[in-house]
This record gives structure tokens, sequence and C-alpha cells, in this order.
């Protein structure tokens, strides 16, 4: 039973998370963004699936340094090694969809229009940003590639018609880009009417995207 509560108290604590950052409480999140992550690993820990060791190591590394970035990122001081921990998490992603990618059977190459998109995307944000970064201008640029290679990873990861848990991954790489984007807008170009509510919102299904839609995949390939 404790798979599935871990994934009810994740999503009670992020409201609660979110109802902080409305109410203008940011003291009291200490209590709650730390949890939230953890609450993921244990899902994936006690998932009643047999996720092959190698694989569950690299989600687990990538939850690791994921909530170390959501527990630096509590600090204004910290926004660097937060930053740094969080490109380390999306490292372990990639790793981990690559691995996925290399152990599937070939998934087709007819996603080039995506691809293009993505890349297209990413580019554009990083030229629009550039002239506001000052001194982080090369660890944010460095950041967003890592952002848009984890994307593409997910993409050539799975056959989506065959494989549909494919589709938690990818919402979950494409949210976690908007919510990354949102926090770069709102700190270095101008802050957003409830950026933060969004931020939260979007990180959130992101990383429950990511680790749900990878439990249900290695579920039904076992069935399979």
């Amino acid at each position: 039973m404790l798979r599935p509560r871990s994934l009810i108290i994740y999503f009670l604590i992020l409201l609660a998370d979110i109802l902080l950052i409305a109410l203008d409480k940011d003291s009291y999140r200490y209590a709650t963004k730390p949890l939230l992550v953890v609450l993921l690993a244990i899902y994936v820990l006690y998932a009643d699936v047999k996720i092959p060791r190698s694989f569950r190591l690299f989600l687990l590394l990538a939850l690791f340094f994921s909530s170390l970035g959501d527990d630096l990122l509590l600090f204004n001081n910290l926004f660097l090694p937060g930053l740094g921990s969080f490109l380390i998490a999306h490292i372990m992603y990639i790793i981990f969809f690559l691995k996925i990618r290399y152990s599937n059977l070939p998934v087709p190459f007819c996603k080039y229009p995506l691809v293009f998109l993505n890349a297209a995307v990413v580019i554009v944000f990083i030229l629009f940003l550039v002239p506001y970064l000052g001194s982080l201008t090369i660890p944010v640029i460095v950041y967003a590639l890592a952002l848009s290679i984890t994307v593409q990873s997910v993409l050539h990861a799975f056959h989506f018609r065959r494989q549909p848990t494919g589709w938690y991954c990818m919402a979950g790489a494409v949210l976690f880009l908007i919510s990354d984007s949102l926090i770069a807008v709102g700190k270095f170009y101008h802050p957003l009417p409830g950026g933060d509510i969004l931020v939260m919102l979007t990180y959130g299904f992101a990383q429950w995207g990511l680790v749900y839609g990878s439990t249900e995949y290695f579920r039904v390939r076992i069935m399979n």
C-alpha cells in the first residue's frame, strides 16, 4: 500500500506547497517542498514492478539530485549550486531514457519535426534571454541545452503508439522545460504574475509524469 499512498501524499504536499506560495508563507515551504521528490523516490523504490537495477539506479539518481536542487533553491544565494544540481539530475534522466531507447526496439525516426521544433524553441529562448543573463550566461545556456536533450531523449525512447505510457514521460519533460523557462523569465527578465505558482505546478506534474510514465513503461513491458 505504500506505493499508491506515496503518490496521494505527493499531490497533497504539492497542493500544500502551492497554497503556501499563494499565501506568501515561504518560510513554511521548508516543511513541504523538500518532501516532494523524496515521495517520488519512495514510489520508485516500492513500485510493484521489476525495474532493472541499472535503470532504477539512474532514475533514483535523477530524483536525488532534483531533491538536492529543490533544497538549495530554497535559499536565494544558492541559485548556482541549485542549477548545477538540477543539471546533474537532467544528465541522469538523459542516461535513463537513453538506456530505454537502446533496450527498446528501434524507434522509427519519423519525429524529426518535433526534434527540430524542440531545438528551435530552446535556441530562440536562449537568444531572447542572453542579454539579461550577465555572469550566468554560460551556466544557463548549458542548463537549457540539457533540458532540450532531456526532451529529445524521451522523444526517441518510446514507440508512443504501442507504448502510450511514454506520453507521461513526454509530458513530464515538456512541463520541466516550461517550468524552468518560467523561472528564467521571472529571475532574469521580469517577474510574472503568479509565476511562482505556475513554476511549482508545472514542476510538480513534470516530476510525477517522468516517474509515473517510467514505472508504468516497465510494468507494461514485463507483462508483455
